[in-house]
C-alpha cells in the first residue's frame, strides 16, 4: 500500500517529485545535464528502494495447518481426497498384512478393484502364495452403523478357504478386518449358501 500511494503521488505532481533532485542551475559544481524523464526515473528508484524496505514487515507469517480428520470435520473443511470418508468397498480395497491360524499363517493380502483376490509373500511381494477362487464380496453398513462386512476365497493349492471378516470403515489408518476362516463349496459358500465348517480365524492390519 506504501508503495501505491507513493507512486499515486509521482505521478500527480511530477513537479514535486523534481525537488528530490539537486537542481543544475543553484549547484556551484559542474553536473550533467538532466531531463524531466531522466529526474522521474531516479525519484521512482528512491521509492521503490523504500517499498522494498518496507514491505517484510507488512508480510505475515503463515499459520501452522491441520491436516487430520478431526480437525478438518470440526472446522467444517469439505471431505475430499485422504479427508474423504470411506465407505463400502473403499475401505478395504488395498493391501494388508495378514496373519491367520489355518491355512497360510502370514502374507500380505490384497484386494484389488476388479473383485480379485490376492495373498502375496511378506518376503517377496511378486510371489503369489494364493489367490481368490470366486471375486470378493462385501454388504455396506446402514443407518449410522460404520462396519464393512466382507466376504472373499483364497485357493492356495489344498482347500479353498472361505474367509468372512468386518472392518470399521470409520477407523482410519488404523483400522483392522478380522473374522473366521471356513471351508467347503467355495464357489457356493463364499456367496452365503453351501455347507461350510470353521477351521480358524484371521486378522489383517493395513499396510
Amino acid at each position: 500500500m506504501l508503495f501505491t500511494i507513493l507512486l499515486l503521488s509521482l505521478c500527480i505532481s511530477p513537479c514535486r517529485s523534481l525537488s528530490l533532485i539537486p537542481n543544475q542551475r543553484t549547484s556551484t559544481t559542474s553536473q550533467t545535464p538532466t531531463t524531466p524523464a531522466t529526474d522521474r526515473r531516479t525519484a521512482l528508484s528512491l521509492i521503490l528502494t523504500g517499498a522494498a524496505a518496507a514491505t517484510p514487515s507488512l508480510i505475515l507469517a503463515p499459520t501452522a495447518a491441520h491436516a487430520d480428520l478431526a480437525s478438518a470435520a470440526s472446522n467444517g473443511v469439505p471431505m475430499l481426497g485422504r479427508f474423504e470418508k470411506l465407505t463400502g468397498a473403499m475401505s478395504f480395497i488395498g493391501s494388508w498384512r495378514y496373519e491367520a491360524n489355518a491355512g497360510p499363517k502370514t502374507g500380505e493380502l490384497v484386494f484389488l478393484k476388479n473383485g480379485e483376490v490376492e495373498l502375496r509373500s511378506l518376503d517377496d511381494s511378486s510371489v503369489v502364495v494364493g489367490v481368490g477362487a470366486v471375486p470378493w464380496k462385501y454388504v455396506s453398513p446402514k443407518g449410522g452403523d460404520t462396519i464393512v462386512n466382507v466376504s472373499f476365497t483364497i485357493d492356495a493349492g489344498e482347500d479353498v478357504l472361505i474367509l468372512q471378516g468386518a472392518v470399521d470403515s470409520a477407523g482410519g489408518q488404523e483400522r483392522v478386518l478380522e473374522g473366521s476362516i471356513e471351508t467347503g463349496r467355495a464357489e457356493v459358500g463364499a456367496r452365503g449358501g453351501g455347507p461350510r465348517k470353521k477351521i480358524g480365524s484371521f486378522s489383517a492390519r493395513l499396510m
